[in-house]
């Protein structure tokens, strides 16, 4: 039996990459094959600790530094699994784990990579010196071949592995039968945009393609889901809405897990993620979307090309304007073309980014290792 100790960003706060590694987390867990243990890196409470500094986080460092080092000691584990940042401060933090765990530990590390390496930061002077110690002559896990070229062949390609991100299918076919069912019988048509509500995440381009529908007096509703990062974000929402008269089509419902957010899914129309922050990679809740037969706009970054097919499960933004969000919306009141593009995207997420199979290549990769 191999031993792993695995070393993530873990929820809470709850966010992509984060879940994503504790559904990696639970597979080992339960595995037969491994011995896993655990050590979570992160030390924020919610989404607006994230980025910032303070004594929680600075004594969190000492800890997990103390546990690395009891942990390769009496564990001696035979892979070393981490998530790494890949900018800020959480790169400078990884940056001194990983030196660490070099100097008491012989043999690769491998990576899963869950946010990008940016141009600007592979610029930056210290955060290339960084990378090079992290990762050169590594083992990594990427989310889709186009993320390869973020490693600036620090890794050998025949060390790069490719697996896409994936979710636990919560939905029955015949609860998946009758969510389309109510869907057909809904009189109003009813938007969705669900993530952290920092503005690189697309809320702002979403309320200002929803004031361009107000304006061509399409009659919509439009929800916005996700953890608030400060007050000055929620002011900034509101007063949008209140100059331009939305008040009647927004709908700000905050952070939802679990039930509450699939009752969301289950009565909405069209997910919208105009995302433009620097690190996305995968774009998590657009599978989640697919998972409940939604039609999906996002903005063609990072591997989001390759997960929706455009025209067939929903359309990949070019441009990544309000215009250009409203117009595809408007296609979309088409119940009969939702519908037909909604049962695709099912079909792929229960074809390429349901757990199962997932799961058999995780478990496959750290076998060969």
């Amino acid at each position: 039996m191999k031993k792993i100790l695995f070393l993530s960003p873990l929820p809470p706060p709850h966010y992509g990459s984060a879940m994503s590694s504790q559904m990696c987390l639970d597979i080992l867990q339960k595995s037969k094959s491994f011995n896993a243990r655990n050590i979570k890196l992160n030390y924020s409470k919610e989404m607006n600790d994230i980025g910032k500094i303070n004594f929680d986080k600075i004594s969190g460092i000492f800890k997990v530094s103390k546990q690395i080092r009891q942990e390769l000691e009496s564990f001696s584990p035979d892979i070393v699994y981490f998530v790494p940042a890949t900018s800020g401060l959480g790169l400078i933090r990884d940056a001194y784990f990983i030196k660490q765990i070099k100097k008491l530990r012989k043999g690769k590390i491998l990576f899963h990579v869950r946010s990008r390496m940016t141009e600007k930061d592979w610029k930056n002077k210290i955060y290339q010196k960084l990378y090079k110690k992290m990762f050169s002559n590594q083992k990594a896990i990427v989310l889709d071949e186009s993320l390869k070229a973020d490693l600036h062949n620090l890794i050998k390609d025949k060390d790069i592995l490719i697996l896409p991100n994936a979710i636990k299918n919560e939905l029955s076919e015949s609860q998946f039968k009758k969510i389309t069912q109510q869907r057909k019988k809904q009189n109003s048509f009813n938007l969705l945009f669900l993530s952290n509500m920092d503005e690189s995440k697309g809320w702002l381009k979403t309320l200002e393609a929803c004031k361009i529908l107000r304006e061509r007096n399409i009659n919509f509703k439009c929800n916005f889901v996700g953890a608030c990062p400060s007050e000055k974000t929620k002011i900034k929402f509101n007063k949008f809405i209140s100059k331009n008269n939305l008040q009647k089509n927004i709908k700000y419902l905050g952070k939802k897990t679990g039930q509450e957010k699939n009752k969301i899914f289950a009565t909405s129309d069209i997910l919208i993620f105009p995302t433009e922050y620097k690190l996305e990679t995968f774009g998590r809740v657009i599978i989640e979307g697919m998972m409940f037969g939604l039609p999906v706009i996002a903005n063609g970054i990072a591997a989001i090309p390759t997960i929706i097919q455009h025209g067939e499960t929903g359309f990949v933004l070019k441009q990544n304007t309000p215009e250009e969000i409203a117009n595809y919306i408007i296609k979309l009141q088409d119940k009969i073309l939702r519908e037909k593009m909604g049962e695709m995207g099912r079909k792929r997420f229960l074809i390429e980014y349901e757990i199962k199979k997932y799961e058999n290549k995780f478990i496959k990769i750290l076998k060969a290792i």
